[in-house]
């Protein structure tokens, strides 16, 4: 294996995904480019000074600082695997960028730890905007003596963690391709990572708890996270780092060694329904929606947590039907083939209903046994009832980001900007009805004239982009 090639093929990898996100829409203009650099920058500086402002008001002079600092490394195996669920996922469903590679002459095992260096890159980054404020925080409020401590609490496991997860899904992939279910791993993959999430929550809570009670007892805990704190503490620094390189190199060794011989892709969707619904234009509307990627990743990230909810008498309302609701970003955009077939066509207006109206029918057959297993466990039917009103409004504020923001094939990063937007304008709803406390029929009333609002944009924007495609097409 030649490292020369490992570190150009992940340079390569990079330079791809740069390209890909500051080469299209308002980031493809360098002032734009500065801009929002300048943005990201000014916001972790802001989210620092709060940090330290915060940590100095409650924390400073209190002696809590350190089993804080062991609280948060308990919690850094959970934040590590939400941000490589993230990241894998983004990459199942754009594997483009590992297919670029397959032109180089380069090995497997060399395209292996070149994308691997590549995305715990990437993880790192995100992590850096989970901890780092926080890190950066406690070296300026208690010197530079606790420079060790952060590295030892959280860093150093953060990127242990990452390796073992690394690990452990390429395992996971030798697995399937042995069994011949490679192909289906965009759904099998995800539900692994999901049912991690709900296993690593429960025990980083456990465990957080556990060291505040040693903490008050004068006792010191040893659990797996903690042991590079551990060791940290009680022999010092260099032989906390030793362990973290030898334990690092041992886990690559690992991953190179586990990755398979051959890629297989990843089947874009799965047959559910029959393919006689295409003969109706909203039968075809419903099988491009419950065939796509998105839509297995959702429903299995639901099915998981609903499952282990009710298994472990987990008693919440079931938010977890939000999760349905963010595929509505890529329906537009998926569903575009569709509108450009001479058998299907149809107005703006009639498209957006086939659009949203197949969303809801998915939606609505998922809810009711979620709802069932809320009722269940005790959740009241209003509560309920509620949520499936806030996640129908959502699957038309999601649609409308799909529209106006519509995510590219190839670049996994497109859609982050769909997400963000969506989040940013339920909250900005919510959080506006909260502050005026509002009666519940004026709530009403201004939710249905809000998504008033946004159906007419979307049916604007379908209509927009439809020209624009029809003169392309003359063109």
């Amino acid at each position: 294996m030649r490292l020369r090639s490992v570190l150009l093929l992940s340079k390569m990898f990079w330079l791809f995904i740069v390209r890909r996100v500051l080469g299209r829409g308002l980031l493809r203009s360098r002032t734009a480019q500065l801009s929002a650099l300048l943005l990201v920058l000014l916001a972790f500086a802001g989210f620092c000074l709060m940090s330290f402002v915060i940590i100095r008001q409650y924390l400073g002079g209190t002696g809590l600082l350190e089993p804080i600092l062991q609280v948060a490394n308990a919690s850094v195996g959970f934040w590590v695997l939400i941000v490589y669920t993230l990241i894998r996922v983004l990459f199942l469903k754009a594997d483009e960028l590992l297919r670029l590679s397959f032109s180089l002459p380069v090995t497997n095992k060399e395209r292996t730890l070149a994308f691997t260096l590549f995305e715990s890159s990437i993880v790192l980054c995100l992590t850096v905007f989970i901890f780092g404020a926080f890190s950066l925080s406690t070296v300026l409020l208690e010197g530079p003596r606790y420079i060790p401590k952060v590295l030892a609490a959280i860093w150093f496991p953060a990127v242990t963690f990452y390796l073992v997860l690394s690990l452990g899904y390429f395992l996971l992939e030798r697995l399937l391709l042995s069994v011949g279910l490679a192909r289906l791993r965009g759904l099998l993959v995800p539900m692994v990572l999901a049912l991690g999430l709900a296993l690593a929550f429960p025990y980083s809570t456990e465990l957080s708890n556990r060291i505040v009670e040693s903490h008050f007892n004068g006792q010191v805990l040893a659990a797996p996270p903690l042991v590079f704190a551990l060791i940290q503490g009680e022999h010092g620094i260099w032989l906390a780092a030793a362990l973290f390189v030898a334990v690092s190199a041992v886990l690559l060794l690992l991953i190179v060694g586990a990755a398979p011989r051959s890629y297989v892709a990843v089947r874009r969707f799965f047959k559910v329904l029959p393919a006689s619904l295409a003969a109706t234009k909203f039968g075809a509307y419903l099988l491009v929606l419950v065939r796509s990627f998105e839509t297995a990743v959702a429903v299995a990230f639901m099915f998981v947590y609903t499952v282990f909810a009710v298994l472990q008498n987990i008693v919440l309302p079931p938010f977890v039907l939000v999760l349905i609701t963010f595929q509505g970003i890529y329906a537009y955009s998926n569903s575009e083939p569709l509108r450009r077939l001479a058998t299907y066509p149809g107005t703006a207006l009639r498209n957006y209903l086939c659009l949203v109206g197949s969303q809801a029918v998915l939606f609505l057959a998922l809810a009711v046994p979620t709802v069932a297993a809320a009722q269940i466990q005790g959740i009241e039917f209003t509560t309920s009832l509620m949520i499936v009103g806030f996640c129908l409004g959502n699957i038309l504020i999601s649609t409308l980001i799909g529209i106006a923001f519509p995510p590219e094939k190839g670049n996994p990063f497109t859609v982050l900007m769909g997400v963000v937007l969506t989040v940013i304008v339920v909250m900005i709803v919510a959080l506006g009805l909260n502050i005026f406390n509002l009666s519940m029929v004026m709530n009403l009333l201004i939710f249905v004239v809000l998504n008033a609002v946004v159906v007419i944009y979307s049916i604007l924007g379908m209509k927009r982009l439809e020209m624009i495609n029809r003169h392309e097409m003359a063109a």
